[in-house]
């Protein structure tokens, strides 16, 4: 079913959804997603102002994908959003409409990009929103049912879209790693987090990253050409997609 809605989707993003009566208490002082990210200047930053973003969830651990996260887009960027939970997705459906109130969260650096959590209480940059704090700060107002992501070239990728939903169409697995699955094993046959290097028709490549805990991390990757959607993320100096929804076409 979640194939058929990714093929199906029309708009170029985000131009009909369905909100609920709720919606209304949110709107003073709602910023864009670009705009909450720019507010982190260093290594972090405590929100403060009284705030909050609006987005629709497009990935969550539903599939082991992601882990004790949720990934809003709106029509400006897309944010990581750390959730101590290890069922996300009964709380953020896919493809429903969030509103996150700000005030009182953290932004900070991971890796490559800037992530929405808790004020650290450890050594970590950000603690996980736990179940207390979710209903504080994470509302659902309604489901969207009219976007699609943005479709590039491997040369297009630039910091702009880390943690933005993409498409890369006709892509295939380098001829190296052909046979094989979307994640290896360690020597005591347990599945480890894995990068594969895809190859587009001009003959760029770009990798796409695995987590070991992800439900199809054993299944043979396709031999044929295929058509992914994911999620850019950024680390160890390079670019590269993390599918969500199994969103492999």
């Amino acid at each position: 079913m979640i194939f058929r809605l990714l093929t199906l989707f029309s708009a170029l993003f985000i131009t009909a959804c369905a909100p609920t009566p709720n919606e209304s208490i949110l709107q003073s002082g709602e910023v864009s997603i670009a705009y909450l990210k720019s507010l982190c200047k260093g290594d972090h930053h405590r929100i403060a102002e009284d705030i909050s973003i609006r987005g629709v969830v497009v990935a969550t651990d539903w599939l082991g994908e992601l882990y004790k996260s949720a990934i809003i887009i709106d029509k400006t960027s897309g944010l990581e959003i750390a959730i101590d939970s290890h069922d996300i997705s009964v709380h953020l459906p896919i493809y429903s409409e969030v509103t996150i109130l700000c005030n009182g969260l953290m932004l900070a650096r991971i890796g490559g990009k800037i992530e929405l959590g808790a004020p650290p209480t450890g050594d970590f940059p950000l603690d996980n929103i736990n179940d207390e704090m979710f209903d504080r700060y994470i509302r659902v107002i309604g489901i969207c049912e009219d976007f699609t992501p943005a479709t590039k070239h491997f040369s297009e990728i630039s910091a702009n879209d880390i943690s933005c939903l993409i498409r890369f169409n006709n892509i295939r697995i380098c001829d190296e790693e052909r046979g094989l699955a979307w994640c290896n094993t360690d020597e005591n046959g347990n599945l480890t987090t894995t990068y594969r290097t895809f190859i587009n028709s001009k003959g760029n490549t770009f990798a796409i990253r695995t987590l070991a805990t992800c439900y199809y991390a054993s299944e043979e990757i396709p031999s044929e050409e295929i058509t992914v959607i994911g999620i850019i993320d950024f680390s160890d100096n390079r670019y590269f997609l993390r599918i969500v929804n199994k969103s492999i076409i």
